[in-house]
């Protein structure tokens, strides 16, 4: 079916997309992805720029020409921005719609303040492209972006939308107030602490308990042992000039 059209225009939130994304990644001929955002975070389409007036959306997919962006996998599932492990991410498809459609992006915030009393503790071995991290630890984040959960994580790193790499940071367990200082991470913009760890590679193979329940975009995708992998200039997607300029290596004239 994908193989037929020349554009999807996908109006929902990042779960929508993720479903449409994992659907166009196994056509042979993948048709450009523009987005009207209606999901609650609207993380994407954040991430790309797209405002969510849906007239000055459309004048973007008029005036401007999509770019191919590197799209993420895990086992067998694709995803655009996203993965997690442990604590806080599970929280995006554990909140009932009804809280949603009560609290918007609040329900997010309830949610999250309960998950943190829960004690997360799990070990991981992580195989990347620089060598091997063995650790315990209370979340694994990956980005390929700096935005996340409806935050803008602006210290978490330089990453690009087509430089072929995943970040991924590995927040520990090793020092007292760790919840308070995993939340103080967050609040300054993602800054890394020195107890934590931070990759960057093209390929992850992360070895970890059977009970890890991991989160890509938003959806749960996995259990225990998982390989990230990035495929670079993946797919066509349409965005705002100004992503174009500060998230891509370089911009064909």
């Amino acid at each position: 079916m994908a193989s037929s059209y020349d554009v999807f225009l996908v109006c929902g939130g990042d779960g929508t997309i993720n479903e449409v994304i994992n659907g166009v990644m196994k056509s042979e001929i993948k048709p450009a992805i523009a987005i009207i955002p209606c999901g609650t975070a609207n993380d994407i389409a954040a991430i790309l720029g797209i405002p969510k007036n849906y007239k000055r959306a459309l004048k973007i997919y008029f005036k401007e020409k999509p770019m191919l962006m590197d799209i993420n996998q895990m086992n067998d599932r694709y995803f655009v921005y996203a993965a997690a492990s442990g604590v806080l991410s599970k929280i995006s498809y554990d909140i009932s719609r009804n809280a949603l459609n009560r609290y918007g992006y609040l329900a997010y915030v309830f949610e999250g303040m309960k998950d943190l009393a829960q004690d997360y503790s799990y070990k991981v071995n992580i195989k990347h492209d620089e060598g091997q991290l063995l650790t315990e630890c209370m979340m694994v984040l990956g980005l390929s972006s700096n935005r996340v959960g409806g935050m803008r994580l602006y210290n978490f790193s330089h990453s690009k939308l087509n430089d072929g790499l995943f970040e991924l940071r590995v927040f520990t367990r090793k020092r007292r107030f760790r919840r308070f200082r995993f939340l103080s991470s967050f609040l300054r913009g993602g800054r890394k602490l020195r107890e934590d760890y931070h990759i960057t590679s093209s390929k992850l193979d992360i070895k970890t308990d059977d009970h890890v329940v991991w989160n890509t975009d938003g959806e749960q995708a996995a259990t225990g042992d998982v390989l990230i992998q990035v495929h670079a200039n993946a797919l066509k997607v349409y965005m705002h000039p100004k992503v174009k300029r500060k998230q891509f290596n370089s911009v064909p004239k």
